[in-house]
């Protein structure tokens, strides 16, 4: 199977989606949720995946596309954005829980199952393999306390974020996700397959490379979680996301939205 196949089956799985979009009562508009995928390709055997089981990294945890299915050949990352519609919403609303973003982010996780059950069909029907390691029974998460206590690290059998950035699709922000040339706001998907596909070339080399480190991030979250000039403490964003999740019964979301991240690189741009 060649890049451009592999193309031509995600583009007829995402036209295929009955499910992708969400009812905003409030203003009596159905809108579509997300964009068809930023799609990249790692080599199996690259040796990030082997780095990431360093501590300071991802963790032991991680396991490598060796070992979670004999034979693989490719990684493939996906990088769905919020259309425009949905990010125009949650950018101006000023209410702890935006109704659009609940809306809208509630979703996110089932479209892009629904695009998986319809894209891996599609593969196994001309031949390929394909392991799902975020559907596996024994995917791990650990939570690992910092040496100071101040924030805590995820360690986990797999990552979606750093696949994407093993896979060229962009490198890491203050908030922490991942910043794409079509932006930050959006949701990932990722898996292992034993086709071998022309590995997408890497426009970067340095983990923050396309994060301007302008500070906007910072000034949108309400939980204070994002320093000025560091990295987004999770155990603060948890802390934060918990209430407004009893409170307003949604989620927050702010830092992904009224960036200049939002839905470009500038970093990569300049």
């Amino acid at each position: 199977m060649t890049n451009e196949r592999f193309m031509e089956l995600v583009n007829m799985s995402f036209s295929a989606l009955k499910n992708n979009c969400v009812t905003l009562p409030e203003e009596g508009v159905t809108l579509q949720v997300l964009e068809a995928p930023l799609v990249g390709f790692a080599s199996a055997d690259d040796p990030l995946f082997e780095e990431y089981k360093d501590p300071e990294i991802i963790g032991p945890e991680f396991r490598t596309p060796e070992e979670y299915m004999t034979g693989a050949k490719t990684v493939a990352g996906f990088f769905f954005p919020f259309t425009e519609e949905v990010r125009s919403r949650v950018r101006t609303e000023t209410e702890p829980a935006s109704p659009t973003w609940k809306a809208a982010y509630g979703l996110n996780t089932e479209i892009v199952d629904a695009f998986l059950d319809e894209l891996i069909p599609r593969l196994e029907a001309e031949g390929a393999a394909v392991f799902q390691p975020n559907r596996d029974p024994s995917m791990v998460r650990k939570t690992v306390p910092t040496a100071d206590g101040e924030d805590v690290h995820f360690s986990v059998s797999w990552s979606n974020r750093h696949a994407m950035y093993a896979a060229g699709l962009g490198t890491f922000g203050m908030h922490r996700h991942i910043i794409t040339e079509k932006g930050c706001c959006g949701t990932t998907a990722s898996f292992i397959t034993d086709v071998e596909l022309v590995p997408t070339k890497r426009e970067y080399t340095g983990v923050y490379e396309w994060c301007q480190r302008c500070g906007k991030c910072s000034e949108r979250c309400p939980g204070g979680a994002i320093p000025e000039n560091g990295l987004r403490n999770l155990k603060k964003c948890s802390a934060h996301g918990g209430k407004v999740r009893e409170q307003f019964g949604g989620m927050c979301g702010k830092c992904l939205t009224a960036v200049p991240c939002e839905d470009r690189a500038p970093a990569k741009e300049n």
